[in-house]
């Protein structure tokens, strides 16, 4: 039997400013930024594989052409995407510990939380985080051409986790004060137990966003049943009292 596919573009998706909100405070995005924005929500839905370039132009209203003009190719198109897909899946976690309830278990139970549903939100671009040999091309051209932002994504998203779990240690709550970029050499390895605790349940954290992450809408539907929710708080629970 052939499987049925999600299709690209989805049945009943209009591009109108309520859309555009979706990924800006902007209405009416630069055609540039609607060819990223659409790639978004295409990759999430389908993953990179069976992204077609040429269907997104169609769907924005604009000739492939101005694929290469803007971005040069469908790949490099795709890794420019995945830092902006990264920075704001960074952004949406931290944003999720500052909203927290003021206590350091609330606080990292947030970032924990914010990870998980960063991944199911991400979907098919999960395949690109964590497993970037999946698309060599891909992984190649964001490590060359945003190979920095990148690691600076990725090492605020942990500095951020270790000052929590700090906290939760010494049961308090202080602020992060630390700014992208700007991480000190020495930050990761000045405590090296507690750098060790912090990467460990990074990595659990992971294993359960990558468990959820990247499934289909119909199958994120049938799977988000009692059973997958009970599970999901269990495993969070129990990294929490690990600390």
């Amino acid at each position: 039997m052939v499987p049925v596919l999600d299709p690209q573009t989805p049945p009943g998706r209009v591009l109108d400013e309520k859309y555009w909100l979706q990924f800006s405070d902007n209405p009416n995005p630069s055609t540039r930024e609607k060819m990223m924005f659409v790639t978004v929500d295409d990759v999430a839905r389908i993953g990179p594989n069976s992204f077609n370039a040429v269907t997104m132009c169609t769907e924005v209203g604009v000739s492939d052409g101005l694929l290469n003009f803007h971005f040069g190719s469908r790949n490099e198109l795709l890794a420019e995407t995945l830092v902006w897909v990264y920075t704001r899946f960074v952004n949406d976690v931290a944003q999720a510990v500052e909203a927290a309830k003021p206590e350091a278990e609330a606080r990292l139970r947030a970032w924990i939380t914010a990870v998980h549903q960063g991944f199911i939100t991400m979907g098919g671009w999960g395949v690109l985080v964590n497993y970037p040999v999946a698309s060599r091309e891909v992984a190649y051209l964001t490590e060359k051409q945003h190979g920095d932002e990148v690691v600076d994504q990725a090492e605020i998203n942990l500095a951020l986790l270790l000052h929590l779990v700090a906290d939760v240690r010494k049961k308090r709550v202080t602020e992060f004060t630390l700014e992208l970029g700007k991480i000190p050499k020495t930050y990761f390895i000045k405590n090296p137990a507690l750098t060790s605790l912090t990467v460990s349940i990074a990595l659990s954290t992971s294993g359960l966003a990558v468990w959820h992450g990247g499934r289909s809408q119909g199958q994120a539907k049938r799977e988000g049943s009692t059973l997958d929710r009970m599970v999901t708080k269990s495993h969070i629970d129990r990294i929490i009292k690990s600390i």
